[in-house]
């Protein structure tokens, strides 16, 4: 009798302990770390909870997806279950690699011998040949090179070309799976991935050392983590803090792949996140047609915050996974609706753990889609009491399709109530961090009640006036320490003006110049161009729900769900912007493009249903206007001519550029300032301790190099006597400094005479200057 062969279960786990082997006991240049750690951290957890997800997703590549989802949420679990538990053991550092391994493993193996396992598929032998994989990740893969390429190059100080040429590659993968009907679903989704991650890629690896805005934050906690060998729920209270998927997760990546932190952040992360696009087709895919769902991937990649923010942004990547796989049970028609459910609500504490805002925007959308869900379901009892109109046999069926699914909604009242407690317990009891919720539900309520002058029919204030509020409000808040000579006196800052510029655009290209010569507005054309793409997003939107209401099967059946989340994510941006102080705090854009999630297969939708007067061009028709959307989208066509903002992902210059970019100058004078405090402040006592003023945006940059005290303002209202000033190469080459202002960027031009009049110029390069103390001080 034959031995039986291994299971693939057996294989998986046996791979686990040869990875756990290799981690903790492989050669000590660690080279087999990088794709031990990985297995361990996201491949085997897949691979185990694979049977799991398909019970509860009726197509395998959709369980695989949600399997990647159960995996980062095992990881979140066990990892947050070893801080906290270790140290009752006398274990005073638990976020060493030694435990994470041993624990990672060990609980995997567990679950591996009890969780469910799939039946095997039957593949076609030559499968991989003849269904578009190899063209797909032909063109994929030289997308993702050329990206990599384009960001080294940037780097580098050399040209923008590279990067615009992988830009149009990707988006030209894009329209090729568009146009290829004969292509597996699976080349599809591999296609998406690889497109998403080239974009991603494009803009997370400018810069050498951690570029970007909400990065900065987050890996100084990071940063904390590792050096404390633990994380402490409470011992800060920042909500940033309260992430563990800016904390626990990349301190894991960082000890089981042996990868700086640095890389971590800027490829690790976003190739997770690239899954995204991916969770939006699949989910879209189970109820609607090949071309609306691969419209929804597309439209959701080309939005700028995809890839001129999120890649910033490490603990709300990781939440959209979770959001995504969630999207993807919602819009199952087959599996059980409990099974969904339960898997829901796991998933949905992975988004309360990874990342607050995103979850009290899932939240905000719940409660509303359920709102209107009771709301239609009480409308046939209402009816009878008030006139209503004939029904005709059209309208009849078209509510038929409103109310399919006579079980009812997917998500009940208890689940929203489930994931709010879950959010709010978190943020609460468990991490201390709620005073940024309690902050902003204060500030929206004192805005609804019209005790702020910001609002839906507030006048809009200009930069000036911005700028002006906010120096009152810096002479109001230091008025005592003025008084006591901590601040320079107001007569003697009274005669330096700040004025507000103007956005500043980057200079016309060749191209640009010759537009503009045959009388074509160049700056004016990029500046319609992209508002007309974001009044295209809003029309195809209402479109899509219009159409799907009247042409029914034609374009696509909605579930139920998908129209009662869509219309709570509309309405979740209406409440954003009615309430500014809600923006201000997470973004409308970034709410948007969490929005698609949902309504992504009404905007696909709305632009299907308009082609499809075109007949047999229906679909070249589609592809052309897509194709006319990402390139001013993208930004390919204003890095071409010139005349707008500047991108960071394809140009050094520009207002991204300016403010979220380190240049090699700042960076040496910063590392030789933090140099000269720390030296300092070692002798001092801690009351006297230095500080350090830059402006807003360059302190943003340079996170990682202060590790002092520093004061993110450099407005001469601000400026304190004894202090060192740390001055900018924008600042310094432009005269020019921005500061974030309620929400909003605000640019003015700098009196640098200030600093040389007051303080002593002490440091000096090509692009950073820093001025130190007073004579007498």
């Amino acid at each position: 009798m034959k031995p039986r062969p291994p299971r693939r279960r057996e294989l998986v786990l046996a791979s686990v302990a040869l990875s756990c082997g290799l981690i903790l006991l492989g050669p000590a240049a660690r080279i087999l770390d990088i794709p031990a750690g990985l297995w361990l951290m996201v491949g085997a957890p897949a691979c185990v909870y694979y049977g799991t997800a398909r019970r509860v997703s009726s197509s395998p590549d959709g369980a695989a997806l949600v399997a990647v989802g159960f995996g980062l949420l095992h990881d979140l679990l066990i990892l947050l279950a070893l801080d906290l538990l270790m140290p009752l053991a006398g274990h005073r550092r638990p976020m060493e690699l030694t435990p994470i391994t041993l624990a990672l493993g060990l609980s995997i193996i567990v679950v591996g011998a009890v969780a469910p396992e799939a039946q095997r598929l039957k593949l076609d032998r030559w499968w991989w040949h003849r269904r578009g994989f190899g063209p797909v990740l032909g063109v994929g893969a030289v997308a993702v090179l050329l990206s990599i390429a384009g960001a080294i190059r940037l780097n580098n100080g050399y040209g923008s070309g590279v990067s615009m040429t992988a830009m149009a590659v990707i988006v030209g993968l894009l329209l090729m799976l568009l146009f290829k009907r004969s292509y597996a679903v699976g080349a599809v989704e591999l296609g998406i991935y690889l497109a998403a991650a080239a974009i991603l890629l494009l803009v997370s690896l400018r810069g050498w050392l951690i570029t970007g805005h909400d990065i900065q934050n987050e890996y100084t906690y990071f940063t904390d983590v590792i050096q404390q060998g633990r994380w402490r729920p409470g011992s800060l209270r920042n909500a940033y803090y309260a992430c563990l998927s800016v904390t626990l997760l990349p301190v894991a990546f960082t000890h089981l792949t042996a990868l700086s932190g640095v890389y971590v952040f800027k490829v690790v992360m976003p190739l997770l996140f690239a899954t995204t696009p991916v969770l939006v087709f699949r989910s879209v895919r189970n109820a609607a047609p090949h071309s609306v769902a691969l419209l929804s991937a597309f439209f959701f990649i080309i939005f700028p915050t995809f890839s001129a923010d999120m890649t910033y942004m490490s603990r709300q990547e990781i939440a959209f996974v979770f959001v995504g796989c969630g999207m993807v049970l919602v819009t199952e028609r087959t599996a059980s609706m409990m099974g969904r459910r339960i898997a829901f609500g796991a998933l949905m504490v992975g988004v309360v753990l990874s990342h607050y805002s995103t979850a009290y925007i899932v939240i905000m959308v719940g409660g509303l889609a359920v709102a209107i869900d009771l709301a239609l379901k009480l409308w046939p009892h209402l009816r009878k009491r008030v006139p209503v109109l004939r029904k005709t046999a059209a309208r009849q069926r078209r509510v038929a399709r409103v109310r399919e699914n006579p079980a009812g909604s997917f998500i009940p009242w208890w689940l929203v109530v489930f994931v709010a407690g879950a959010a709010f317990a978190w943020a609460g009891p468990v991490t201390h961090t709620d005073s940024q919720v309690q902050s902003t539900i204060t500030a929206a309520i004192s805005q609804l009640e019209g005790n702020a002058s910001s609002g839906l029919f507030a006048t809009t204030k200009t930069d000036a006036q911005l700028l002006n509020g906010y120096k009152q409000a810096a002479v109001n808040a230091t008025a005592k320490d003025r008084a006591k000579l901590a601040y320079w006196p107001l007569p003697v800052i009274s005669g330096y003006d700040t004025p507000t510029v103007s956005t500043q655009y980057q200079p016309l290209t060749g191209l640009g110049r010759r537009l503009q010569s045959a009388g074509v507005g160049v700056t004016n054309g990029n500046i319609l161009a992209r508002s007309l793409d974001d009044r295209a997003y809003e029309l195809f939107i209402v479109l899509g729900m219009v159409g799907v209401w009247f042409a029914g099967r034609k374009l696509f059946t909605p579930t139920r769900d998908q129209v009662l989340l869509s219309i709570g994510g509309l309405g979740m941006l209406a409440v954003l912007t009615v309430v500014p102080q809600l923006s201000v705090d997470y973004g409308i854009l970034r709410a948007f493009e969490e929005g698609m999630f949902f309504f992504s297969p009404f905007l696909a939708g709305g632009l299907v249903w308009v082609c499809s007067l075109a007949r047999r061009w229906a679909r070249p028709a589609a592809g052309t206007a897509a194709l006319l959307i990402a390139s001013t989208m993208t930004g390919v066509v204003p890095q071409a001519t010139g005349g707008y903002l500047g991108i960071l992902a394809m140009a050094n210059e520009g207002q991204y550029y300016n403010i979220h970019y380190p240049t090699g100058s700042e960076l040496a004078g910063a590392q030789w300032l933090n140099s000269l405090v720390t030296t300092t402040n070692t002798k001092r006592p801690a009351k006297q301790a230095l500080v350090v003023q830059t402006d807003f945006y360059t302190f943003d940059t340079m996170q990682t190099v202060f590790t002092g005290p520093v004061l993110p303002d450099i407005l001469p209202q601000w400026l304190r006597r004894g202090s060192y000033v740390f001055v900018g190469s924008t600042a310094l080459h432009e005269g020019q400094v921005s500061n974030r202002i309620n929400g909003k960027i605000v640019t003015y031009r700098y009196p640098v005479q200030l600093l040389d009049a007051e303080y002593n110029r002490i440091y000096a390069s090509s692009g950073a200057e820093v001025y130190g103390p007073e004579m007498n001080n």
